[in-house]
């Protein structure tokens, strides 16, 4: 939870910088959670055409994760998952645009603890992809290059930013983790072009 608080802060802090006052909070939302979110509502089915009558006046910035964010995408049950949580994610962006809420997800940060295209961080960009293909959803947070690229017999190479992983080459450092969040800040509150 300190480490929460402590992104949260960051992340308000920069988007400030960048002139627009917000609030933030330090949330995960995992598919557990979500599907109950959903589920507690009209059965989860989503909203209907005619009820989408408000623009957006309020954003969401939202970290999700599966509920397995170590297993690799191949994984017994990860598949079925990750499909489940993007038809309730698609629902709930649904909702909150109606009550005038623009939805983000953040983008997760890639991990080399699996082949390239395999890893569960893969599994959640897809199901935020389908998700966001079925709804006014965005996807923020990108990184620049990739941290590595793993072939099928867990080679790994290197990245431009590979060195800050941890040794479980999963876990960012503050270095990776303050570019997600400039990312994000510059995303939603885009500096304003320098006069000459």
């Amino acid at each position: 939870m300190a480490d929460a608080e402590a992104t949260a802060q960051a992340l308000k802090r920069a988007i400030e910088a960048n002139g627009l006052p917000v609030t933030v909070t330090p949330r995960v939302m995992d598919g557990t959670t979500l599907h109950q979110i959903v589920m507690g509502e009209n059965n989860g089915l989503p909203p209907t055409p005619d009820q989408f009558k408000t623009d957006p006046s309020e954003w969401m910035i939202v970290n999700f994760q599966l509920d397995d964010m170590v297993s690799r995408a191949d994984s017994p049950g990860q598949g079925e998952a990750a499909e489940q949580f993007a038809r309730d994610l698609a629902v709930f962006v649904q909702r909150a645009a109606v009550a005038g809420k623009r939805v983000s997800a953040v983008m997760p940060m890639m991990t080399c603890d699996a082949p390239t295209g395999f890893t569960a961080a893969n599994a959640l960009i897809a199901a935020l992809t389908m998700a966001a293909n079925n709804s006014s959803l965005g996807i923020v947070g990108g990184i620049g290059s990739p941290l590595c690229d793993v072939d099928r017999d867990g080679k790994v190479t290197p990245g431009i930013d590979f060195e800050h992983l941890g040794a479980d080459l999963r876990t960012p450092d503050a270095y990776l983790l303050n570019e997600q969040i400039q990312s994000i800040a510059n995303a939603i509150a885009p500096k304003p072009a320098a006069t000459k």
